[in-house]
């Protein structure tokens, strides 16, 4: 089993290079998508061109897209030819990207209005630093701010580089970090986003191997929680293969042992800063931790014998299920709205 590898490429346009680039990766994205935009077109860092890589909507996103690019040249629309899945769309953005510092920004989210001049002022001032981010908002609307959320900020920008990238890969969420601004030349570096579900968190861990972040409180990244968005399908394992990867048609999931894998890579990519060794030791106490270990065993058996081991498997986990429900994403949001509603 292998990941397919990213297939690197430069194809900009031609004229002045802004000094940041925004890029929105959409699918189907009408119901949010011009709220994240005018997000980015009504920021006080003028400087910058909006990216909007449409993965072949079916929707009115394409309608969207082209009414933005009409009204503010900043605009730059791209329409894929057939859905490619989220990590090569977000990598088709940074391909496009012209600016010295880049962004991704979710169409369901969006920033505040300082976000982008705050971050890049931070960056001008501190080469030692590869993002800057805001601070997270969680929120249902643009009203209403998650009632019960336990998304934090890491604040942490002193330690060694090897310190980092544990602590880093031990993120539960990179939301924070995954969007903020970067340094476009160190990550174009990386190695991106890959065809399976979470590896954005080994490529925010990468980033924090090549240098340091900052967090800045005056600038505020507004991350939505809805029913529609790929984390309330975090527990359907084979939706999210699709969702990540379109032509990944198993029918079994090897998300945690492709992190592996993918980590394993990344150890070994920049022995001028840490050696394998290092960094296998470093992040030991959680890639091999006993709940790990078992999912990589499972994944194993689910890949190597799909048809009896993911039959048996369901089963197993129905009643697991029955004595102990799910939490789920999904859930969290309607309690919030509920009481909202009180």
């Amino acid at each position: 089993m292998t990941d397919r590898q990213p297939k690197r490429t430069r194809n900009v346009s031609a004229g002045p290079a802004p000094r940041v680039t925004v890029a929105i990766p959409v699918y189907n994205g009408a119901n949010f998508l011009a709220e994240a935009a005018n997000s980015i077109l009504r920021q006080t860092f003028t400087d910058l061109e909006l990216i909007i890589v449409d993965n072949a909507s079916t929707d009115e996103t394409p309608d969207i897209c082209q009414q933005l690019a009409k009204k503010d040249e900043r605009v730059r629309y791209y329409r894929n030819d057939y859905n490619l899945g989220a990590a090569p769309n977000y990598n088709r953005g940074l391909e496009l990207a012209r600016g010295t510092y880049f962004k991704w920004l979710a169409h369901d989210d969006w920033i505040s209005e300082n976000y982008i001049e705050e971050c890049a002022k931070a960056l001008d001032l501190y080469p030692q630093f590869v993002i800057a981010h805001g601070i997270p908002r969680e929120m249902l609307d643009a009203e209403t701010p998650f009632l019960d959320s336990e998304f934090t900020v890491q604040l942490w920008g002193r330690d060694r580089s090897v310190e980092r990238f544990a602590k880093a890969m031990r993120m539960d969420r990179t939301c924070h970090a995954i969007f903020g601004l970067m340094r476009r030349e160190v990550l174009e570096k990386t190695t991106l986003h890959r065809p399976y579900y979470s590896s954005d968190r080994n490529l925010v861990a990468e980033m924090a191997l090549l240098g340091r972040w900052l967090c800045i409180p005056e600038a505020i990244f507004y991350n939505r929680k809805h029913p529609g968005q790929s984390m309330a399908q975090s527990k359907n394992r084979l939706f999210l293969n699709v969702w990540q990867d379109a032509s990944n048609k198993r029918k079994y999931s090897t998300m945690h042992l492709s992190r592996l894998r993918h980590a394993n890579e990344i150890w070994g990519r920049y022995p001028e800063i840490a050696s394998r060794y290092q960094l296998i030791k470093a992040c030991a106490g959680y890639m091999f931790s006993p709940r790990l270990v078992m999912r990589y065993v499972d994944e194993l058996a689910w890949s190597t014998i799909p048809t009896f081991y993911g039959g048996v498997r369901g089963v197993a986990r129905k009643l697991f299920r029955t004595f102990r429900p799910a939490k789920t994403y999904l859930g969290d949001v309607e309690e919030a709205a509920s009481t909202r509603t009180r």
